[in-house]
Formats: C-alpha cells, structure tokens, sequence
C-alpha cells in the first residue's frame, strides 16, 4: 500500500448492470495499492438517486466527491487515488 489515507469510495449501481460489475472489479484491484472502504448503492432504493443517476450508472464517488461517470479505466482511478494521496 502507498499511504495510509483510507478512501471511501461508493458505487452507485442497479442490479443486472454489467458495467458497475466491472467498475467494481477495477476498484477491488486498486484496493491492493491504496486502502479503500468500498461501499456500492442501489440507485432503485432511492427516489432522488434514481431520478439522479438513472441513465447514468455506474457513478463512482471517492470521499463524497462525484468523479466518475458511466465510465471509469482503472489507470484513471489509479491517478486519481495518487494525485488525493499527496
């Protein structure tokens, strides 16, 4: 692990979304350079998420920060995670 700084990173996702699937996965990864408290939310289980982020799934929040949409390379949460170390 790089730093100690522990990032709380939530997913925000719906069940049978295969791309939030992937988006895990890269995060769970990036877990064995930085500590990350991963938490992944059901966009169905809230009205206003829902209206939110419904077309827009996965949503990647780091420390309550909206950082990624629909997409996310696993390079760029890792160059996320090391510029929020510094």
């Amino acid at each position: 692990m790089k730093k100690n700084k522990t990032f709380y990173i939530t997913i925000y996702t719906r069940e049978g979304c295969e791309l939030c699937v992937k988006v895990k996965e890269k995060v769970q990864r990036a877990a064995r350079h930085y500590p990350i408290t991963l938490e992944m939310v059901d966009i169905r289980t809230d009205e206003a998420l829902l209206q939110e982020y419904g077309c827009l799934i996965p949503v990647v929040h780091i420390d309550g920060e909206k950082v990624f949409v629909s997409k996310m390379a696993e390079r760029w949460l890792l160059r996320e995670l090391e510029i929020r170390s510094n």
